[in-house]
C-alpha cells in the first residue's frame, strides 16, 4: 500500500508540532508492505515570510503574525500538497498532520489533536482566547472554521489523539461517527534506552520534574511555588528538575533546590526521567493531550496534571497520579505529598510500564491507522 504523507515540516523536521510528524512519518515507513511518500506542503522562505509580514499586527506591544489563519496562506499550503500529490502514481491514501486542505479522487484522513470548535467553545466559556491562542479574537476562528469545515467535509476520515477531541469532533462539530477515530500518540523520549542519571541522588531524595517550552500556559510558576512550600514545611531532601525554557522565566533568580536544564534535548530528559519521582505539570490547556505525562508513566513515574481535557484519560487518580482542580497551591503541594509518600503506586507505575510503552508507540499509531485505512478501502470497493 502507498500512502502520501502531508506535513508542513519545521526547518528541523524532527521538531515538527512537538516530534509528533516525524515519529509517525518513520513509523508508518516501518510497517510491513507499506510505502510512504513525503508530500511536503511547507512553504519557501521568502513566501513564508510575504504571508507573514502581510498579516503583521502588534500584541500586547510586539509584533505577531496571523499568517496561518490567513486564507491565502491556506490555499498556498493545499496548492503545494497538490502539486506534490500530482508527481506520485498510485497512492492509495494520504495522511495530512493538519487541515492542509483537499485532495480529490484520493481518500485523504487528518491526524488532529485540536479542532476549531474547541477554541471557539473556551473563548466563548471563559470569554478570552486559549492560551497559546491569545492573537485570534472571536471573528479569526470562525472565519478559519470555515475552512477546517470544508476539509472536514471532503475528508474520508479523521484520526484524533483522544477521545476527548473525537467526542467534540462528532457532538460540536457534527462529523459523522463513522468518520472519527480515536488512535492516540506515541512517545518520543523511550525508556529501553538506558542511561546513568546526571549527579547522584540518595535515598531520601525526592525529585519533581516538569517540562514545558511554554513555561505558564504549561503551570510551571504553580510548581515552583508549590516547591517552595515543600522546601518550607515538608523537607529539604525535594528537588525540582525543571526542563523546557530557553532561560529562566521567573523573576528573582533560581530557587534553592530547583535544577533548570533549559530547553533539553530529548536525551537528557530521558536521563532526568530515569531519575524523577513524580512527573508535575498542572498545564492550562492542551488541545489533544500532552505527551509529556505518558512518557512518564512509561518511565514508572506517577503523574501530576490539570482535570481538564485529555489528561483524564491518562491520569488516574489515586492509581497513577492525580489531577488539580484549581490554582491552588496548598492543593498542588498537597498532592505532590501523596504521590511521594504512596509506595504502592510507585510500584504499581513501574509494573505498568511496559503496557504503557506498548500503548504509547508510534508503531502501535501507525498499524491503527493503515488498519483503519485498509478497513475504508475495501468497503468502497
Amino acid at each position: 500500500m502507498n500512502i502520501g504523507f502531508g506535513c508542513i515540516w519545521f526547518k528541523d523536521r524532527k521538531r515538527t508540532r512537538s516530534h509528533t510528524a516525524y515519529s509517525l512519518y518513520e513509523s508508518l515507513g516501518q510497517l510491513d508492505g507499506i510505502h510512504v511518500y513525503d508530500l511536503d506542503a511547507s512553504l519557501n522562505g521568502g513566501e513564508l515570510f510575504f504571508h507573514k509580514l502581510s498579516n503583521m499586527i502588534v500584541h500586547q506591544g510586539k509584533l505577531k503574525s496571523k499568517y496561518n489563519f490567513s486564507k491565502r496562506y491556506l490555499k498556498s499550503l493545499e496548492g503545494n500538497l497538490l502539486h506534490e500529490t500530482q508527481k506520485i502514481k498510485d497512492i492509495d491514501a494520504i495522511i495530512e498532520t493538519a487541515d492542509i486542505g483537499t485532495i480529490k479522487e484520493i481518500p485523504f484522513y487528518l491526524y488532529q489533536d485540536l479542532s476549531l470548535d474547541v477554541l471557539i467553545r473556551y473563548f466563548q466559556e471563559y470569554n478570552h482566547p486559549a492560551p497559546g491562542w491569545e492573537i485570534f479574537d472571536l471573528d479569526d476562528l470562525y472565519k478559519r472554521k470555515e475552512w477546517q469545515m470544508r476539509v472536514y467535509d471532503q475528508c474520508t476520515g479523521v484520526f484524533a489523539e483522544n477521545k476527548w477531541l473525537a467526542d467534540s469532533l462528532i457532538e460540536d462539530t457534527g462529523i459523522s461517527l463513522e468518520k472519527v477515530h480515536v488512535v492516540g500518540k506515541g512517545i518520543n523520549v523511550k525508556p529501553e534506552l538506558t542511561y546513568h542519571p546526571f549527579g547522584e541522588k540518595s535515598k531520601q531524595d525526592k525529585i519533581i520534574f516538569f517540562v514545558g517550552r511554554d513555561f505558564f500556559r504549561k503551570g510551571g510558576h504553580l510548581v515552583v511555588k508549590a516547591f517552595k512550600l515543600l522546601r518550607k514545611n515538608y523537607s529539604k531532601n525535594v528537588k525540582l528538575i525543571i526542563a523546557g525554557p530557553k532561560s529562566w522565566p521567573l523573576t528573582g533568580g533560581i530557587p534553592e533546590g530547583v535544577q533548570f536544564i533549559g530547553d533539553a534535548s530529548r536525551e537528557i530528559i530521558q536521563k532526568y526521567f530515569q531519575r524523577s519521582d513524580v512527573f508535575c505539570m498542572p498545564t492550562y490547556f492542551e488541545g489533544g493531550y500532552a505527551i509529556v505525562f505518558a512518557e512518564a508513566l512509561c518511565f514508572g513515574i506517577p503523574c501530576i496534571g490539570r482535570n481538564i481535557q485529555g489528561m483524564l484519560e491518562i491520569i488516574k487518580p489515586g492509581v497513577n497520579g492525580y489531577l488539580l482542580d484549581s490554582d491552588s497551591i496548598d492543593e498542588l503541594t498537597e498532592l505532590i505529598i501523596k504521590v511521594i509518600e504512596d509506595d504502592k503506586m510507585k510500584s504499581g507505575v513501574e509494573r505498568m510500564s511496559k503496557s504503557y510503552q506498548d500503548y504509547y508507540s508510534w508503531d502501535r499509531v501507525a498499524s491503527d491507522m493503515v488498519k483503519i485505512i485498509k478497513k475504508d478501502k475495501r468497503k468502497m470497493n
